[in-house]
């Protein structure tokens, strides 16, 4: 079974049964919540993505607020990134190696659902639209 004490950091926004089971550290359990609904939890990605959108300097008073911003964005990826590390484990195979891994944002720096990124890799097109 896949270690997934990388799924139980408190900053990734998993909501409804996910955080519940990251609450109660049932990493089996929580691995197979997010590999099954995979559309779901992505799509909720996606949209947090796209409210926080790339943080810019001018857009904060201070580097610590410029800093929690980027640090939202970069727990929204990751957590894209071990979902689509669940839904591979929950069918059954073993995660990609770094080199084999598709993208994870297109060139406007949107989330890429799995399949979609999947397909731009075969074809070896850039990750954009």
């Amino acid at each position: 079974m896949y270690d997934a004490s990388e799924f139980y950091n408190p900053k990734l926004p998993w909501s409804g049964r996910a955080a519940e089971l990251r609450g109660k550290q049932a990493g089996a359990s929580l691995i197979t919540e997010l590999g099954r609904n995979y559309d779901a939890y992505h799509g909720e990605l996606a949209e947090s993505l796209a409210e926080v959108g790339r943080p810019e300097p001018a857009q904060y008073k201070t580097l610590d607020a410029y800093r929690e911003a980027w640090s939202t964005v970069q727990h929204i990826v990751m957590a894209e990134h071990l979902l689509r590390v669940a839904r591979i484990v929950s069918a059954g195979d073993r995660p990609p190696q770094i080199a084999d891994r598709p993208p994870l944002l297109d060139d406007k720096d949107r989330l890429l659902h799995f399949d979609d990124a999947l397909k731009l890799q075969k074809s070896g097109a850039p990750a954009s639209p």
